[in-house]
């Protein structure tokens, strides 16, 4: 396992960063980071059901699973939580680590794919946003349900935004999106208003269906697991019009899974 400290910054240079996923490369990572800051999907559903499905955020320790570049971090930070964050590329920590620095909200930054913690450490709450999609395998995924499950209370819950598995409008322009798939593989092209693709190649992650999804959190020691439907904010709403958002709850690309360590 590589892992890094970031909080000083200055550690950060000494050690090599865990292996980030091919889409991830220093380039990507930048393209991808300077997309999701003007994204409306995350912006008006993916961040706000996130939100509303954690739920009360004051006074709660929160693991927040492939932080990135902070931005949603922060966001839970500034409803009142307490958080620990941690991701395997090195670029998007470190920038998560300069808003903090610029604007302090006392979040940790850990550069790794499974940071050491404490075992007398215990969170009320997991947080993940499309990054389950990126276990590469089924014992991948197990492994982040396993760690999340280990790291929280025993009333504590896992809340994940990730691919509706039963999404069916592939290949079509939807939300600033096309998707397709390959195998198991979800290939994602982020558009602009006129069809042409922002990133320099498709984001590719893996396609897992939702019984493997509830299989790999019951195996951790999830007692259950939950499907939510996500909606649109409705700023969201207004700002893009509602033909923008056109079956977005009916087929959308995207859906909540909430994993319970109690009954």
């Amino acid at each position: 396992m590589n892992e890094k400290n970031i909080n000083p910054i200055e550690n950060a240079s000494t050690r090599k960063a865990a292996p980030a996923p091919e889409q991830y490369s220093k380039e990507m990572s930048k393209e991808y980071a300077n997309v999701v800051e003007i994204d409306p999907v995350k912006q008006y559903s993916q961040f706000p059901e996130e939100l509303k499905l954690l739920g009360k955020l004051k006074g709660k320790k929160l693991l927040d699973i492939g932080c990135g570049s902070g931005g949603f971090t922060r966001m839970m930070a500034e409803r009142g939580a307490e958080i620990f964050g941690y991701d395997p590329s090195l670029e998007q920590v470190e920038k998560a680590q300069e808003e903090e620095e610029r604007h302090p909200l006392g979040i940790k930054y850990i550069v790794s794919d499974r940071p050491s913690i404490s075992p007398d450490i215990k969170f009320d709450l997991a947080s993940s946003v499309m990054v389950l999609v990126h276990a590469e395998d089924k014992q991948k995924l197990q492994e982040i349900f396993q760690y999340a499950n280990d790291s929280l209370k025993t009333t504590g819950r896992f809340v994940s935004i990730v691919l509706n598995p039963n999404f069916k409008r592939l290949g079509e322009a939807v939300y600033n999106r096309r998707f397709t798939r390959e195998g198991n593989k979800n290939f994602a092209d982020f558009l602009d208003s006129k069809g042409t693709s922002l990133l320099p190649e498709p984001l590719t992650s893996i396609h897992h269906s939702k019984d493997e999804y509830e299989e790999a959190a019951k195996n951790a020691g999830f007692k259950r697991v939950e499907w939510k439907t996500l909606s649109v904010d409705p700023r969201g709403k207004e700002k893009l019009g509602v033909e923008f958002w056109d079956k977005y709850e009916e087929d959308c690309p995207w859906i909540g899974l909430v994993a319970y360590k109690d009954e």
